[in-house]
């Protein structure tokens, strides 16, 4: 099974210059854990996750205030160079990335350019359907019957 057969298409991105605070409602939204950063070509620059824009937001009682007159961006608080693979990479070397990597979702380029996402819910969502070959995933999506799924 491939990259491609599994990743989420088209993506919700973040640009550089949003805000914090829009950039943690958006993953909020859309119960995301992470958004790939991009520049005006679709390359993909960072990544920020919930732990990138929570970090260092929420202060203790009776601590002073930051002194920034102006809202932090998603270029500041971001990861920067994430980790990405090619639509053609095996769904096996995505998962081990995510799970040697310790990282919940890895961006999916062609030739530079963001094309989709996966995610560990999206692998979940594969095993729990028992959907082992990118024949059965293109099926379901397709709406078709998949008269070989894995029995358990």
């Amino acid at each position: 099974m491939k990259a491609a057969d599994v990743m989420s298409s088209p993506v919700i991105t973040l640009r550089p210059d949003t805000p914090v605070w829009a950039a943690a409602a958006l993953l909020v939204s859309h119960g995301f854990t992470a958004a790939p950063v991009v520049d005006a070509d679709r390359r993909v620059i960072g990544i920020a996750t919930e732990a990138d824009l929570a970090r260092n937001r929420i202060r203790p009682e009776g601590w002073p205030a930051p002194e920034e007159r102006i809202e932090p961006t998603v270029a500041r608080v971001m990861t920067g160079t994430p980790m990405s693979m090619r639509p053609e990479d095996d769904l096996a070397d995505v998962v081990s990335l995510m799970l040697d990597g310790r990282i919940r979702s890895v961006p999916i380029v062609d030739d530079g350019v963001l094309v989709g996402i996966v995610s560990r819910r999206d692998v979940l969502r594969v095993l729990a359907r028992r959907e082992l070959t990118s024949g059965q995933v293109g099926r379901h999506r397709a709406g078709l019957p998949d008269h070989d799924r894995a029995e358990p």
